[in-house]
């Protein structure tokens, strides 16, 4: 890549850095914080449910949005937007919590609060994604989406420490932090991020909409779909697992599970900003490679019963993900024209969000059986997904 783009993709990473810190806070903060305001475990997970419901259908529109009018343009929208939500959802908690807004209010507010981040926020991952991809070649393709992947990670893995520290000041101190990043990082990528060119010379020229399940991009849609589904089901379980398999009290099951977690995202992060921007990998070579390190720490979590095995099991889900994310992104960029970047861009970040939802919703039904139930399930998804690896003839042919 050349110099001026690799200062264009670290501008763009610190934004994401910043943005993945306030999501990692806002999932960690709000739970405990609607819990103390009288909110049911079934009403917070609707709060989630309902932004990701809206981010299905919005995130592929701006993703398209973008291929019109510039990707800087969304790029900031949805930082601000964020940057609203989180706001908005620290002051519902700020007021509910003194007796300003009445109990009655506090539950639509913070559904209307959230809900905000997906229908602006949802432009910022497709935008950045198709960003990279008008200033990366093909060979380029992989590394630069992972590198943008590994700015949220790292983001993500920063967010709790700061969350943690500035909860003292109050539940609603971290999500105003995060607003405040949110608004910064915008303010750095407006003065800093250079603006792409060509994008009103595309606006003229009419051309065929891609089709949310376009056939070049549904076998990458699916295998993304299954990440996020296996992902969220192991976050939401993963604590309890480790209770429940090691026969862990309370306190040795919040410092074991947090050590857990930390392998799970060193393994990510490593992968990401070290080995695929050391050995540019193919997206087709990431995934034949990444699916079965998920499906073999699935079936290590199934049937482990050491804290070892569980740690060496999470830091090969974390290799596997460090490459599938990137590669289904990038694969899917590569298989579609320049004037698709934001488009497909949109449909992978919105479609993939499916997963999100109903996967963590059978995983924790299925752990009220057995504990050992959701990685058994997860590790299913994974031998589908592997076989789509396999038997893709788009996978096979995927340009290098």
């Amino acid at each position: 890549m050349a110099s001026e783009h690799q200062r264009a993709f670290r501008i763009l990473f610190v934004g994401l850095v910043c943005l993945g810190m306030g999501q990692s806070m806002l999932f960690s903060t709000l739970p405990p914080a609607a819990r103390e305001l009288g909110l049911t475990p079934f009403r917070i997970s609707t709060i989630f449910a309902v932004s990701a419901t809206l981010w299905v259908f919005v995130s592929p529109w701006w993703g398209r949005r973008s291929d019109v009018v510039g990707r800087r343009r969304i790029i900031l929208t949805g930082l601000l937007g964020y940057g609203l939500s989180m706001a908005l959802v620290a002051t519902t908690i700020t007021c509910g919590r003194t007796g300003l807004l009445p109990a009655a209010l506090v539950y639509p507010c913070l559904i209307g609060s959230r809900s905000i981040f997906a229908l602006l926020g949802s432009g910022t991952g497709p935008a950045s994604q198709a960003y990279v991809a008008d200033r990366t070649s093909h060979t380029e393709r992989t590394a630069g989406v992972a590198f943008l992947n590994a700015a949220m990670g790292l983001g993500e893995t920063m967010g709790p420490g700061f969350g943690s520290m500035l909860a003292v000041l109050g539940l609603g101190a971290p999500l105003y932090f995060a607003a405040v990043l949110a608004v910064a990082s915008a303010g750095l990528l407006w003065r800093l991020l250079p603006e792409e060119r060509g994008h009103a010379a595309r606006a003229q020229t009419l051309r065929p909409r891609l089709r949310v399940l376009d056939l070049r991009v549904l076998p990458f849609l699916g295998i993304a779909a299954a990440l996020q589904a296996v992902r969220a089901t192991t976050t939401i379980t993963l604590s309890l697992f480790f209770q429940d398999t090691l026969g862990l009290d309370a306190a040795a099951t919040v410092r074991d599970a947090g050590i857990g977690f930390v392998v799970l995202a060193v393994a990510g992060l490593f992968t990401q900003l070290v080995v695929v921007q050391r050995l540019r990998p193919t997206a087709r070579a990431m995934l034949r490679v990444g699916v079965p390190f998920m499906l073999v720490a699935f079936v290590a979590l199934a049937l482990g019963n050491a804290f070892a095995t569980h740690l060496a099991a999470l830091a090969t889900l974390g290799v596997g993900l460090g490459l599938v994310r990137p590669g289904t992104s990038a694969g899917a960029s590569l298989v579609v024209d320049a004037h698709e970047q934001g488009a497909v861009a949109g449909v992978m970040s919105g479609l993939a969000v499916i997963g999100n939802v109903f996967g963590p919703m059978l995983g924790t039904t299925l752990y009220e059986m057995t504990p050992r139930a959701p990685y058994i399930l997860n590790a299913a998804i994974m031998t589908i997904a592997l076989a789509t690896v396999l038997a893709s003839r788009r996978l096979r042919t995927l340009r290098a």
